[in-house]
Formats: C-alpha cells, structure tokens, sequence
C-alpha cells in the first residue's frame, strides 16, 4: 500500500477530534442534536485549521445508517465512502480550478437530482472566494432556496471576499488558528504513537513555525521524521530551511556592540550554508518581535536553551533601538522582495538598522553633554531641536531655561523682557528626599517596579525624573512617547510606581507625567495673558523655527 500521509493519516474522523474548534464543533453538534441543520454554512480562516475536515464529518453526519448520538459511526458504508472520497451523495469542489460560470451551471443541473442512498445530498466547495462574479451570481438563487435534502458548505480562507449577499445567506463560523499548546500536544501524541525520539524543543520549533495551522505542523513532522533519531531543533531547521534562533542572536550580538564586520560575516555564513538572505532577515524580525514582546509583555516564547541570552540581549538593546531596528527592517522587506542581488539588499538593511541605532546613542551622548556643560542635571533637552543660535549659545530649550538650585532669576528671550522667577528644584521633602537622590536611584525604581508589574515598567522606561514639586514627582517623556506617559498615569501603574518608591525612601509622593514641549517653568500658576503669550511663542516656532535670533541696533 502507498505511504499515506501524517495529515491524512491523523486527518479527525469525529467531532471530538477536531482540534482547537470547539466553539464550532459545539454549535454543529447541538444543531445535529436538534435537527436544526442550516442549508448553507461557510467555514472561513486560516489555512489548515480544520475547515474542509469539520465539512466532511459533519457530510458523514447526516448521512450516517449508524450514527452514534451526533457522531458518525465510520463504519458504515456511507461513512466510508465519504473518507474515501467516492460518495455519490458528498460533491467536493475546488472553486480554484472551476471558478467559472458554467460550472456553477452545472452545478445548479445537479443539486435537482435527489442523493442515490443517503439523506443528504451535501456540496463541500473549497477557496469559494476564488469564484468569478457571474459565478457568485449563478448560485446566488440555489444557495438561497436549495431543494430539500441538499446542504451548501462553503470554505474560505479570505472571506472578505466573499460578496455581502452570499454572505446574508449562510451561517458562517469562523476557524482560529490552534493554540500553540495543541498543536505541541497532538505532535507528542503522533510521535509516541510512532515510536520515534524527538526533542521537545524540536516539536516547539515545528508548532511555533506552522503558525497555527496543525495540517503544517504535521507536514512539517512528517518530513522530519525521513531523518534518522534523535531528532533536534538543528534538523528541523534544516527541514525548514531556516538558520534558526542561535542564528539570529549571533547578528543581534553584533548589533548589540555595533560590529559591522561580525554582523555581515555572520550573514555570510548563512548564506554559504545555502539559506536565502531574505529568510535570514525574516528571522531576525521575528527575533526582535520576540524582544518586543519580552521587554513590553514579560513573555517571550523563545527556545528554552537560549532564554538566559535572550533576556540579556532584550534588556542590553532598551526599547528605542529595537523600535528602530524594527522599523527599518520592515521598510526594507519590500525593496528586499524585488532586489535583483539580495544579498547586497540584505547587506544594506544590516549597516543601516546600525549605523541610525549609533547615531542615535551618539545624540543622546551629546544631549549628556550639553546637560554637563550647564550643570543643569535634570533639564530635559530635546535632541532633535538642540542647535547653535545665531550667536553661538547652544539652545538648550526652544522656551525657557531655568537654572536649578542657585535661586536666580533669568531673563528669557521669550517673555518680554520680564524676569522671571525660577522654581527651587531641590525638590527637598521632611524625609531629606531630594530629586538627585531619585535620579540617583532610578534604576532601582524602575527594576521595583518591574518586578511588580512588568507592562508599567515598560511605559515607565522612556520617561526620567524631572523634579520635585511640593511632594508631586514630575516625570518628563520625549516628544514621540505621549502613549507611555498616558500609561503611567493611569491609576493602576501609579499606584504600582508609588509603591515602588515609598519602599526605597519611605515616601509617599504624588506623579505626574509631562512631554518635553510642555516644560514651562514658573513661580505659581499662569495668568491668562501668560498663556496667550505662550501660545502665540509656541505658534511662532512652528514657524520660524527654534533657533534664537538676537538683533542689535547700531549706536
């Protein structure tokens, strides 16, 4: 007898069997149970998730001479003829490859003849969406008053496709992706049936690459398991033809450490073991979302063997680089699909990703040192817009400086030649608490808090502590973090990053969160001619700029 196939070997016979659908097996089952059978139904999503399978068992079903309750015997004559694919009562049709309107013509010639035995006489048409417009138009009128006895089952994997009046039509249920957990459970299954020895991160690698579909994952396996026991992660890979994980964390260290030539000799290898240089670069997006989800969520379904590295990596990277690497990455995925030398794309994509994450650390380098330069350790500066003025004094805010602690009074180009008086940031408590000693202590804070809560320590991360204010903490985000500060003001997270504090100095302090733009400084709150001026400042900068222009008359 031919080999016959793991998905079709383990293809679900029963209800019961199906897996990872049980809101559809459920709903079709107490239909069945009170003889409640729609006419026309549509399975939608994703490919390999059970639809043409639930569409055959519920075939069989129906025209089952032994039915068990609502489950087919698969024993009966009709139950195997429809497994076998010869039932005259069961019609499956590929919309793919007879897609036109005369099939549709024919069909509707058919549906007329009553089934030779069974009850029902059942159409299965699979990837419908792929039928023409005359075609939908042609089965419009039989799939909304079929003849009795005959039952419409639609499959799709795109139903917005689908024209809204086949739509109104049908009872359509929606196939999820299996769980990861499924999948890795009917894999452990089948390889104990078979005796065979494969490493639990092998059959990780496979679930996590089927991408919910169990029809993949058992492809998948079943080409795996031609290769002789034990069976690894490193020969699933190769199966895929993939580089792996290991593969990807060996580029990120080098991104990491800004090792251009480690980076592209580690693409070389890659490529000289035969993988494509687009699949490397899809794998390390995947590498970095896996990041991304670790530093924003806590989790990460990352192989057990790497995890240790991957933490280290996710935390040594921060959020800013990664968003960034992420990004160009993603941008360059379309001119990748279409370059004529891939690997000179792939290249390419690898310098830029980090020669923009250098040249972001060294702007924030030089904001450090501007901060250095004027003593001012807590003055939030906005790399983008920090520039020389015309007459050489470095701008350090588009606004207003206040120089902190001295208690002077300073005249700012921007307020009419008023002086105004600067707040006294020592930010002092009775406790002795003081904003530098906050400042001092932010990693531990923001470490406290991720213990606690990990999604507010995320949001916390793009934020640093400004000063003091009659015990309210003023935390100042950059111009693009809005989201994050809305985040960390919300009552939970502030709760979360108060307790964080009072345990490590004893005080309870209010928070409140700022953007850099809105650092206005003043002695008690602003009149309205005071905020009509800042506006009409902030209006003006839009315009003209943020540079500082200072004109002298000629004596």
């Amino acid at each position: 007898m031919a080999y016959l196939a793991l998905y079709r070997e383990w293809r679900p016979r029963t209800f019961q069997e199906i897996v990872g659908q049980k809101h559809v097996t459920r709903t079709l089952m107490n239909a069945l149970e009170q003889d409640k059978v729609a006419h026309a139904y549509l399975f939608s999503g994703p490919r390999g998730t059970g639809k043409t399978t639930t569409a055959k068992i519920l075939a069989k079903a129906l025209n089952c001479e032994q039915r068990i309750g609502v489950e087919p015997c698969n024993a009966c004559d009709s139950c195997k003829g429809i497994d076998q694919g010869i039932a005259m009562e069961v019609m499956e049709i590929d919309a793919a490859s007879n897609r036109g309107i005369d099939e549709i013509r024919d069909l509707r010639e058919n549906v007329k003849l009553s089934a030779a035995r069974g009850r029902f006489k059942v159409y299965i048409i699979d990837e419908v969406h792929m039928l023409t417009s005359e075609a939908f138009n042609a089965l419009l009128k039989t799939l909304e008053e079929p003849p009795q006895r005959v039952i419409f089952i639609l499959a799709t994997t795109e139903a917005h496709k689908i024209p809204l009046t086949i739509l109104s039509r049908v009872q359509r249920f929606e196939f999820y992706r299996v769980a990861l957990e499924d999948i890795k459970s009917r894999l452990t299954e089948v390889v104990n049936v078979l005796g065979r020895q494969v490493d639990q991160e092998a059959i990780q690698v496979i679930a996590l690459k089927s991408e919910g579909g169990l029809r993949d994952a058992l492809s998948i396996l079943d080409q795996c398991l031609v290769q002789d026991d034990p069976l690894g992660v490193p020969e699933v890979y190769q199966v895929l033809g993939m580089v792996g994980e290991t593969f990807s964390s060996e580029i990120m260290a080098a991104f990491l450490t800004a090792d251009y030539g480690k980076a592209l000799n580690t693409l070389a290898q890659g490529i000289e073991q035969g993988r494509d240089p687009r699949q490397i670069l899809r794998e390390l997006s995947d590498y970095l979302r896996q990041m991304l989800l670790f530093l924003t969520t806590g989790q990460t379904m990352i192989l057990p063997h790497l995890s240790e590295k991957f933490r280290q990596q996710s935390k040594s990277c921060g959020l800013d680089r990664l968003l960034l690497w992420i990004e160009v990455l993603l941008k360059g995925e379309s001119q990748l699909k279409y370059a004529i030398n891939a690997r000179l794309a792939a290249e390419l994509l690898i310098v830029e990703a980090m020669h923009k994450s250098e040249s972001m650390l060294n702007a924030a380098g030089q904001v450090f040192d501007l901060k250095s330069e004027t003593g001012q350790n807590n003055v939030s500066v906005n790399s983008k817009t920090s520039r020389f003025n015309k007459t050489g004094t470095k701008g350090l805010d588009n606004r207003r400086v206040v120089k902190e602690g001295a208690g002077e009074e300073i005249n700012s180009p921007h307020n009419n030649g008023q002086l105004i008086k600067p707040v006294d940031n020592s930010g002092a408590l009775g406790s002795g608490i003081t904003i530098d000693s906050i400042v001092n202590k932010w990693s531990e804070i923001l470490e406290n808090v991720r213990q606690r809560k990990k999604s507010t320590h995320a949001f916390l991360m793009e934020g640093k502590p400004e000063r003091l204010e009659a015990g309210t903490l003023i935390i100042v985000f950059r111009k693009d973090f809005s989201f994050h500060r809305d985040k960390v003001e919300q009552t939970e997270n502030r709760q979360t990053i108060q307790e964080a504090i009072k345990q490590l100095f004893g005080v309870q302090l209010s928070l409140r969160g700022i953007m850099e733009d809105e650092q206005i400084t003043k002695a008690g709150p602003a009149t309205a001619e005071e905020l009509d001026r800042e506006a009409l400042i902030k209006r003006t900068v839009d315009i003209f700029g943020p540079e500082i222009v200072v004109i002298k008359e000629e004596s």
